[in-house]
């Protein structure tokens, strides 16, 4: 509980993080909860920096509302009390107003005095007078699978927001989803990604629309369905979030189909002509049905 406790303070100190410009002060969180969950494990660091109405998505897991839920999750898993987890932010934005930015990089995964392995992160903050608090999270390659603790059942999920400041990313991820399912999703990539948006394919960062599609490209036939349960914003609508399910058929060469359940967290910007397209996007497995 003292290292918990010590963990939020990182994040709730006012004064520390307004002498500072914005984007600064979010990277200053970023590596704050970073160090922290090096230091005394990611129930501690990346717990301790959750808003109590975040979105957390662990691999194999369902998607996670609330900062408590996801802490008493991240405990009851027994393989991360061996890991050294740690991230580096690789680029970082800020909202026009200031009051909501996303980070994201390489996450660094080892075993305590052992082998490293990497994969990538998205947070998404809020900022607020006690200063930058993590509004959701997912990362890519941190752990094969998820233990459910016995009873152990998500928090249910509410219908996404639907203010004037987040309505427009639900409806841009609805369109998306739509084109994807009306063309294929290398196209609907393409269309929705801005133009210095990432993805993570794999080992590789694919930047910029083309390159996300062409990533997407030369697989089996796929048929990809998606949906938004939860969203968030900027006050002013420049920035926003949406975090949802997703369920991707592969048509195998044989002719079977294999389907994969998963789950995304999306981040978009409000272009200058008004239109929202994303910036990165990332996702993981949830359970098996």
């Amino acid at each position: 509980m003292r290292q918990l406790t010590f963990a939020a303070l990182l994040f709730v100190t006012p004064g520390l993080q307004a002498q500072e410009d914005p984007h600064a002060a979010l990277l200053a969180a970023d590596r704050s909860a970073s160090e922290a969950s090096s230091r005394c494990g990611l129930a501690c660091g990346l717990g301790g920096a959750l808003t109590a109405d975040a979105f957390y998505l662990h691999n194999g897991a369902p998607i996670i509302r609330g900062g408590e839920a996801a802490r008493a999750f991240l405990m009851a898993q027994p393989t991360l009390a061996t890991l050294r987890i740690q991230w580096q932010a690789l680029d970082a934005e800020v909202s026009s107003d200031g009051s909501f930015g996303v980070t994201w990089g390489v996450t660094t995964i080892g075993i305590r005095g052992g082998q490293v392995r990497f994969g990538r992160y998205i947070s998404v903050w809020r900022h607020d007078d006690s200063g930058w608090r993590m509004a959701a999270h997912v990362q890519t390659g941190l752990n094969p699978s998820a233990r459910l603790p016995e009873g152990w059942t998500a928090p249910p999920l509410p219908s996404p927001e639907v203010g004037p400041a987040v309505v427009g990313f639900v409806e841009a991820d609805r369109a998306f989803a739509a084109l994807a399912a009306q063309t294929d999703a290398a196209n609907a990539f393409e269309s929705f990604a801005a133009s210095d948006a990432v993805t993570f394919a794999g080992p590789e960062l694919a930047r910029g629309p083309t390159a996300i599609r062409k990533s997407l490209e030369g697989g089996p036939p796929e048929t990809w369905k998606w949906g938004p349960v939860g969203a968030g914003s900027s006050s002013d609508g420049s920035l926003g979030f949406t975090v949802g399910d997703a369920i991707i058929q592969i048509r195998n060469a044989g002719g079977d189909t294999t389907v994969v359940r998963s789950k995304y967290l999306t981040v978009w910007r409000r272009e200058p002509d008004g239109r929202a397209r994303f910036i990165i996007d990332a996702g993981n497995a949830l359970p098996p049905s």
